[in-house]
């Protein structure tokens, strides 16, 4: 009933916003979107490093504004120049509508009846092409095929990350035949070129770390399973210790992640990163990393550094949701218990982890570039000064 719903809500607004429509379109007004709903910081991902990138390369030549849940959050980041504005509110509805270019990194602003004198650029917020989306999950119907071209009829441009993402993920999932950027994320862009220290010492301290301490994250996507997944970070951390190493277990919860779910992190040694701002720099920051279905995967693939899937409910996620590329085919190996995780971890061999990684980029067609803000920069400048 959710998914009928949004596709009834989207033939509503085309009505309801239309005398948004009469007013005039500024051509040099941008506006962002990150993603919404959960608990994640909105002023982020792919969205937030471009806009950053434009403020430093491009100062005072467009009008910036970002729509986020509650502007009150980020008053601080007016001072370099931005607007923060409510979503879902006449107010915002109105900057949508007369921003020359949009940007977002999900699916809220495709909904919106944009106009053809509008640009519109999807960042998208996943990397490579791992768990399904919605229109190609098990069990799609009229309603996740009627929102998947809704979506796709309102975007002019979609950035991708390789070659498979743009087959299965873009043309596929996203029902879209436009102009596709194959240049990698813009949020990857300091993660390619590994332009890491600011980012690591970022981390380091907010969570007062000594240069020794190693990180290990644990960053899980969300579920709604019926088996149990257990990781214990205490045990985790001692098992590592062991090796004369000193250890700190960083917890990142995915934004959906609710009470009740069937993941649960028990121990002492926990440090909660959820509320940290900026993922990317969690990953430039960490030593290893767990994680399971999540697209981090791919972000992480550019540092070859060790990371381990988790996957107690592999049969599960499989049958409900699956994958687009077979899981044997990820970069990092797999475990189904914390035995089986220790194993890996145990005999782990760089080599063999580098050769995997580069074996993947090769099979999905990576098309990172170290560079996607300067061509996004670039083709914002052309459609603005048409």
């Amino acid at each position: 009933m959710k998914t009928y719903g949004k596709a009834l809500f989207s033939e509503l607004m085309r009505i309801v916003l239309f005398p948004f429509h009469l007013k005039k379109i500024k051509k040099n007004r941008i506006v962002f979107t990150g993603l919404t709903g959960g608990t994640s910081w909105e002023y982020s991902g792919n969205p937030m490093y471009l806009c950053e990138y434009l403020m430093k390369n491009d100062p005072g030549k467009y009008e910036i504004i970002w729509a986020v849940s509650d502007p009150e959050k980020y008053r601080f980041l007016e001072k370099k120049g931005i607007r923060f504005v409510k979503h879902f509110t006449w107010d915002s509805f109105g900057w949508l509508l007369t921003a020359k270019v949009i940007v977002s990194n999900g699916s809220y602003a495709p909904w919106f009846p944009f106009r053809k004198e509008q640009y519109f650029i999807n960042t998208w917020h996943g990397g490579g092409a791992y768990k399904k989306i919605e229109n190609s999950k098990p069990g799609a119907n009229w309603a996740t095929r009627h929102r998947a071209k809704f979506c796709a009829d309102n975007i002019d441009l979609f950035i991708s990350t390789c070659k498979v993402a743009t087959k299965e993920l873009i043309r596929g999932s996203f029902c879209y035949d436009g102009e596709v950027m194959e240049v990698g994320m813009p949020r990857n862009d300091f993660l390619v070129k590994g332009e890491l220290t600011a980012a690591v010492e970022a981390v380091r301290k907010f969570y007062d770390l000594d240069e020794e301490t190693k990180i290990v994250l644990y960053a899980p996507t969300y579920r709604y399973s019926s088996t149990d997944v257990v990781l214990d970070a205490d045990w985790l951390i001692r098992m590592l210790e062991q090796r004369g190493e000193k250890w700190v277990f960083l917890y990142r919860a995915h934004r959906y992640q609710e009470e009740g779910m069937k993941l649960h992190v028990t121990g002492q040694k926990i440090k909660n990163a959820s509320a940290y701002p900026d993922m990317q720099e969690l990953l430039a920051a960490a030593d290893m990393m767990i994680t399971d279905y999540s697209s981090n995967i791919w972000d992480y693939s550019f540092l070859y550094r060790p990371c381990f899937l988790y996957t107690p409910d592999l049969d599960e996620y499989l049958e409900k949701t699956g994958f687009y590329v077979d899981i044997h085919q990820w970069p990092f190996r797999m475990a189904k218990s914390q035995e089986e995780l220790w194993h890996l971890i145990e005999n782990y061999d760089p080599e063999n982890n580098r050769r995997r990684i580069e074996e993947h980029h090769r099979m999905m067609g990576c098309m990172e570039t170290g560079e996607a803000c300067e061509y996004i920069r670039e083709k914002i400048a052309g459609v603005c000064e048409e």
